[in-house]
């Protein structure tokens, strides 16, 4: 009966459907199989692989596989549009489809690959050469994975044969204007990848800018969280450090010591070199005291008396040990004074 009805179509008739049958059934196969042959085309790059020993091939190898398929299936595709001899106007369409999946199955690839190859600061150094922080690492992931969807949305919208020119012009003018509402935001934003990436202070750090003072408890994306001496809890813009000098004083390696004694003009010239060789000699024998730091001279004639200039590095970057140290060598120098039989002017000057 079947057989019948087919030998009573044209032959024409028969041809295309024909056609169409083996389209239909290259198309079956191919997606039913799209997993096994891309495993095919897959496991010759995994053996390369494996003898290159290279740490990050296989999670690469994974990523691609998808796109693998991807790229298959339009294969599939162009051997079903193969057999159809289909017109002018259908193959057109066919092969901008083909080309599609191409073009999609590359960015999806560059995009799954991205998050493989800099899973963390250490490995994209060691691929690249590129220093970033570990926490920038996300952002910048992001960014060039905005980078790839936009440049394939614009690639495909081309390949159809749209003009794009207008459409970035659009997205210009909104950029735009999102950018001139988002201002301060993206200020901050970038304020943050400065802050992380050059690093100027971390949290638990003690540190000055303007009239703000005290320790870092959080860096966030848009503002850094200090609390000052007074337990006052102030929070900051990122744009504002990140354009504003910070002194760091965690930062330090030691203190520096400088200020100067007036001497009254009692004293007499041995008395004075007196004192100044016991203050150089009690200094240098102090153990969180520089040796070769140590500036102890007669720097000139003040309106009150003689200056005594005395400056040192001290060995102490926390603030209470510094403060202990100093009235110590306060206190000797005071020592120093009263043995020698001199007295201090009404005031002392700093350097």
């Amino acid at each position: 009966m079947l057989t019948q009805q087919w030998n009573a179509l044209p032959p024409e008739t028969r041809t295309l459907l024909t056609r169409i049958a083996l389209a239909l059934i290259t198309l079956l196969l191919v997606w039913a199989l799209r997993r096994l042959l891309a495993t095919i085309v897959v496991t010759p790059l995994r053996r390369l692989v494996k003898r290159m020993n290279v740490a990050w091939g296989e999670m690469l190898l994974d990523a691609i596989t998808g796109p693998a398929r991807l790229v298959i299936i339009a294969l599939g595709v162009a051997v079903g549009a193969q057999i159809l001899q289909l017109d002018s106007a259908a193959a057109t369409f066919i092969q901008h489809f083909i080309r599609m999946l191409l073009i999609l199955a590359v960015f999806w690839a560059a995009y799954r690959a991205i998050g493989i190859l800099a899973p963390s600061s250490a490995s994209l150094f060691r691929l690249t050469g590129l220093a970033i922080n570990d926490r920038l690492l996300p952002f910048v992931r992001t960014a060039i994975r905005l980078v790839l969807a936009a440049l394939a949305l614009v690639i495909i919208i081309q390949e159809w044969g749209y003009d794009v020119s207008g459409l970035i012009a659009g997205l210009g003018l909104g950029g735009l204007a999102f950018s001139l509402a988002a201002k301060d935001t993206v200020e901050n934003l970038f304020g943050f990848t400065t802050i992380v990436g050059d690093q100027p202070f971390v949290v638990g750090d003690f540190i000055k800018s303007g009239d703000i003072e005290g320790t870092v408890e959080r860096v966030g994306v848009r503002s850094t969280r200090i609390r000052q001496s007074d337990q006052a809890y102030v929070t900051v813009p990122n744009s504002k450090l990140a354009s504003a000098p910070v002194l760091n004083w965690s930062r330090l390696h030691k203190r520096w010591l400088d200020f100067r004694l007036i001497v009254t003009y009692e004293a007499h010239r041995g008395d004075l070199e007196t004192l100044l060789e016991r203050i150089r000699v009690m200094l240098a024998g102090r153990e969180q005291v520089e040796p070769d730091s140590v500036i102890v001279r007669l720097f000139g004639f003040g309106e009150n008396g003689f200056e005594v200039l005395i400056r040192c590095y001290i060995t102490l970057i926390d603030w209470k040990a510094y403060a202990a140290e100093r009235e110590a060598i306060n206190l000797e120098i005071l020592r120093l004074l009263e043995e020698g039989g001199l007295h201090l002017a009404s005031r002392v000057m700093k350097g």
